[in-house]
């Protein structure tokens, strides 16, 4: 017979029980909550320094269009998550990519470059501005992977509907307009796209903060408040959709402007 002692379960440390717990609480979060705007920069920059560097090529090609256009240059993602999607693509070893919106190429060559050790492996990426397709184009070709990459000068939209379902898609990076993030999301299922094991990674989902800053909690259902306008709300309308398709499983992450990793349902 078990006493009463032998039943009961070891008694954590205060601070880890509070980790192990589903309650908010400061030390199951991260630090960078809570911390100032400058703390957050640093830590920014010391994970940058720690991690994969910017290949000479990519970090031209930034600068370049930092000085033609700082605005518009802001529609790059950043060095350090750049070397994040090269890693995922590394590791996870798709052999068809998708890119939907590619700007002036930047992302389109990180994401190449994971696939150098991949044969076979080719990446088309889409761009509605002629022009800047040209420049996707152009910078492709000066990064050397104008063999893996295909760069089309049309919609997002449009590239889905054209896709032929038998080439499915390993990888998908989301990035186009954020207003059709929805229905480019259904496009993808209801034609099939997505091979079993491949992932949909979409970005700006937390766009700015000005996402969930927008929402509350109604019935343990999250609202975006009237007052809130624009791409903010389209997102949210976007996360929640996901989060409630039982095709998909899916994970937010916190990190750059919001990552959201899609996968089909197991």
């Amino acid at each position: 017979m078990f006493s009463r002692y032998a039943l009961s379960l070891p008694r954590l440390p205060r601070a880890r029980r509070l980790i192990h717990s589903n309650r908010p609480h400061p030390t199951a979060r991260s630090f960078l909550d809570s911390s100032s705007t400058a703390d957050q920069h640093s830590v920014y920059h010391y994970a940058h320094r720690h991690s994969q560097p910017e290949p000479p090529v990519l970090a031209s090609i930034r600068n370049t269009a930092i000085a033609r256009d700082p605005t518009e240059a802001q529609k790059m993602i950043s060095p350090l998550q750049g070397a994040f999607l090269r890693h995922l693509v590394t590791t996870h070893r798709p052999k068809s990519v998708l890119e939907l919106g590619s700007y002036i190429g930047y992302s389109t060559i990180w994401l190449a470059q994971g696939l150098k050790s991949i044969p076979g492996s080719t990446l088309c990426t889409c761009e509605i501005d002629q022009e800047i397709a040209r420049i996707a184009e152009a910078n492709v070709k000066l990064a050397g992977l104008a063999d893996t990459v295909r760069v089309v000068n049309a919609p997002a939209e449009h590239l889905l509907d054209e896709w032929d379902p038998s080439n499915k898609l390993d990888l998908v990076f989301m990035d186009a307009n954020k207003s059709a993030y929805i229905r480019l999301y259904k496009k993808i299922l209801s034609r099939d796209l997505l091979s079993d094991n491949g992932q949909i990674i979409v970005d700006n989902v937390l766009f700015h903060g000005k996402v969930h800053t927008n929402s509350s909690i109604e019935d343990g259902v999250a609202k975006v408040e009237p007052s809130s306008k624009g791409i903010a709300r389209k997102i949210h309308s976007f996360n929640e959709f996901v989060a409630s398709d039982p095709r998909t499983t899916q994970v937010l992450l916190p990190i750059f402007d919001g990552l959201m990793l899609i996968q089909k349902a197991k």
